[in-house]
């Protein structure tokens, strides 16, 4: 006893229509509630690819009843600016290049051999050509944006996305060739071909839509992960990540009894660039400070801010960070600050400390202690550095 599954093509086309419709409700909801951060830029326009191709297949469904113009050339156009429009939203939203006269080319193109060969040439195989292929080079442009994707913190929901977008793309390649050499009477016809691009359509906005609220959520997280550690005025690690790497580097040096070095490091006399300058260049004077710091040490060591004008240097290795020291206050030092009318110089105390082999659980408050004292006698003439004992 033979069993056979029978898909009626028109069906199937309405459940993919109607998937592409709630997963842009997804995205929908989704903007509605970034709405906020401008800077997420591309969710309306992906958004709007969702919803572009959900209402070509529905407008598709509608053949033989409604005039060729809406369910051949209007559905065709909506249909693929679909994947244009979700090119557009990943430019967008991640910031890389990309060419809205690209997708409009493509697309009136598509729409110059439609009109041929549906008012001229009458030809429905010609016509599923077209939009075939059509379709498959806006799918490949759009792999290529996510292919770009891969050296980015974005690179495993772009992964996702980029090899469905790719098997789709292979098909439809080789659907252009198959409708070419068997074209079948209509879009709606019970072919296997036929009923595989409606349900690869069907899998394939799955990982489209979850893809791109997968990249959404990521990029919420990271920068949420930013927000948490890094000082939003000096674009550098602040306190609380700092306090973790402290503590990382004490694990280290008390497992491999190696030592390191901390620089705490105040800016002198900035309260008088407050009140001659205003608080705007007194920011200026704590960005461009952090920004010199980061110039000055090497990759492996770190700087964060500690607090007010106050900085943290950790050195991992051999305790000869005052060589380092002297360094940073002689680069701080002749370093020209300009920010607006105001054009000064300013200068830093240093206070160093060394941490070997501690084991003390209270090593950490001991080293800052040390620092901080160092510091304070620094700070009595100013522009020094000091090493603690």
């Amino acid at each position: 006893m033979q069993i056979f599954f029978l898909f009626d093509v028109r069906t199937v086309a309405l459940f993919v229509a109607l998937t592409f419709f709630v997963q842009a409700t997804a995205i929908g909801a989704q903007a509605f509630l970034i709405r906020d951060l401008r800077q997420y830029r591309g969710v309306g326009a992906a958004l709007m690819a969702n919803l572009c191709v959900a209402v070509g297949l529905v407008l598709r469904l509608f053949i033989g009843w409604l005039p060729d113009f809406v369910t051949t050339i209007l559905s065709s156009l909506v249909i693929l600016a679909g994947p244009g429009l979700f090119y557009i939203a990943l430019g967008q939203f991640t910031g890389l290049p990309y060419s809205k006269t690209v997708v409009v080319s493509v697309i009136a193109l598509v729409l110059s051999f439609l009109l041929y060969f549906t008012y001229w040439g009458n030809n429905a195989g010609l016509r599923m050509v077209t939009l075939s292929l059509g379709a498959a080079i806006l799918v490949f442009i759009l792999a290529h944006q996510l292919w770009r994707m891969r050296q980015t913190p974005l690179r495993f929901s772009a992964n996702l996305m980029l090899v469905s977008f790719l098997i789709y793309g292979i098909f439809l390649i080789g659907r252009t060739i198959s409708v070419a050499l068997y074209p079948p009477p209509d879009s709606f016809s019970n072919t296997p071909i036929q009923s595989a691009t409606y349900l690869l359509l069907f899998v394939i906005s799955f990982f489209w839509s979850t893809g791109f609220l997968l990249m959404v959520s990521q990029r919420l997280r990271n920068d949420l992960l930013e927000f948490a550690s890094i000082d939003a005025l000096t674009r550098i690690p602040n306190r609380r990540a700092t306090q973790v790497f402290l503590e990382k580097e004490l694990s280290r040096v008390q497992r491999n009894q190696s030592e390191f070095s901390v620089l705490l490091i105040d800016i002198d006399n900035f309260k008088q660039v407050n009140d001659r300058w205003g608080h705007d260049v007194g920011d200026h004077v704590l960005a461009k400070t952090a920004s010199l710091f980061q110039s000055i040490i090497r990759k492996h060591d770190w700087v964060g801010r500690w607090g007010g004008e106050e900085f943290l240097i950790i050195l991992p290795g051999p305790c000869d960070a005052g060589l380092l020291a002297e360094r940073v206050r002689r680069e701080i030092a002749h370093a020209e600050y300009n920010h607006g009318a105001a054009a000064f110089g300013i200068t830093i105390s240093i206070g160093v400390a060394c941490a070997k082999q501690p084991d003390r659980p209270d090593q950490i408050d001991q080293i800052l202690k040390k620092a901080d004292t160092a510091l304070y006698q620094a700070k009595r003439t100013k522009n020094v550095v000091q090493v603690a004992d």
